[in-house]
């Protein structure tokens, strides 16, 4: 007899952290005690099954029998695709047929003599002789099938919850981190951000809820994880469009992102409404939906540009704060010379080169910086 108390608490256990079915775990239990009761008291090739109370945690045991047909056996010449069929087997005997075994056959002929309702590939349930008491080994095979089962459950969850959620944002809390890998429960599933993946300089605390974005699945050590990044441009994608109704409903809509995660982003937004202010849109009322943004990646600096057909424009813009004065496009080589006060060469370039480096990638034009008043070259390679 079970100890039924030890039992439901770990059941309760797996149920609230896990997200686990309780007639599944029951389930679970159940197989393993019918294996280690087989090791002890069946033959390798008897289909055995328990059943436990679970009022007062008895156990009862009981021996399958499969009912078949002559018409689905395999003569022993027969030369052909075998099916087999053991206690974890879903049947499918569709072009397959079976070698007679009486440790766990019976013909249909046999079956109605005591079952007159009895068909084709139903189970006759015939009841064994209690024993709870397994030996060590037997003992240890029960605990050994619990947690293979478990696992499998877990892998089954894991690919049930997030299968459609690759580039899709994740929320989930912060639960070890070794070798600079992050580890993170995300309910039913372990989700791993990679030390690449994870923006420069973040530090995590155990504990902290983050949000992430589900690059995919890998099983690793047994374990189905989910892959995580912070670092993906999608991830500021979909940040952004959490907050901001008019890119959930298509009224405004991101053409571009370049991004150096942790530093600084460019998005390049435009309005498919001429009564709406795409930029003004992202930024909200007083920030509150970029903040909401920033609030996640305090340490990047998010710069929203209005969208251009226009390349001359769209550069001007994707220099933003900095003011041009006039730009020349060179479309042969997809290049635009641009040129500012020379005041402004310091910000138009950006620290390292980052501010024209980054509006090079937005718009996908090789940008040259030029002062005004001298035409001192600056690309967007300059450091």
């Amino acid at each position: 007899m079970l100890d039924l108390r030890d039992v439901k608490a770990a059941i309760k256990q797996l149920t609230s952290e896990k997200g686990f079915p309780e007639t599944k775990i029951w389930e679970i239990i159940e197989l393993a005690i019918a294996r280690a009761y087989k090791k002890e008291h069946a033959k390798k090739s008897e289909i055995i099954r328990s059943k436990i109370d679970q009022d007062d945690g008895s156990i009862k045991f009981y021996k399958v029998m499969i009912v078949v047909e002559p018409s689905m056996l395999r003569e022993e010449e027969e030369v052909g695709e075998e099916f087999d069929y053991d206690d974890d087997d879903n049947i499918d005997l569709t072009d397959k047929k079976i070698r007679f075994n009486p440790d766990k056959h019976i013909l249909l002929e046999d079956a109605k003599k005591d079952h007159k309702k009895i068909k084709v590939l139903d189970e006759i349930m015939i009841p064994l002789e209690a024993d709870e008491t397994f030996t060590r080994i037997a003992a240890q095979s029960a605990k050994q099938t619990i947690i293979q089962e478990i696992r499998e459950l877990e892998k089954t969850l894991a690919l049930d919850e997030f299968k459609d959620k690759e580039n899709e944002l994740v929320s989930g809390t912060i639960q070890r981190i070794e070798n600079n890998n992050v580890f993170v429960n995300l309910g039913k599933a372990v989700g791993l951000l990679p030390a690449k993946e994870a923006l420069p300089l973040e530090n995590f605390r155990i504990g902290d809820r983050k949000k992430f974005l589900a690059l995919g699945m890998k099983e690793s050590n047994g374990t189905l994880m989910v892959l995580l990044s912070r670092t993906h441009p999608t991830f500021i994608n979909k940040l952004l469009t959490m907050e901001v109704p008019e890119l959930q409903e298509g009224i405004v809509e991101i053409k571009a992102i370049a991004r150096e995660p942790g530093f600084r982003t460019k998005l390049a937004v435009k309005s498919n409404s001429n009564d709406v202010d795409p930029v003004g849109a992202c930024i909200g009322p007083k920030g509150v939906r970029i903040n909401a943004l920033i609030d996640e990646i305090p340490n990047e600096k998010i710069d929203i540009v209005e969208y251009s057909d226009e390349p001359a424009k769209f550069v001007s813009n994707a220099l933003s704060p900095v003011a041009i004065d006039e730009a020349e496009v060179i479309a042969d080589t997809r290049e635009i010379k641009v040129y500012v006060d020379p005041n402004l060469l310091s910000a138009a370039i950006g620290k390292n080169g980052q501010n024209v480096r980054l509006a090079s990638k937005l718009t996908g034009w090789n940008i040259k910086i030029y002062s005004s008043m001298t035409s001192q070259e600056i690309g967007d390679d300059e450091e």
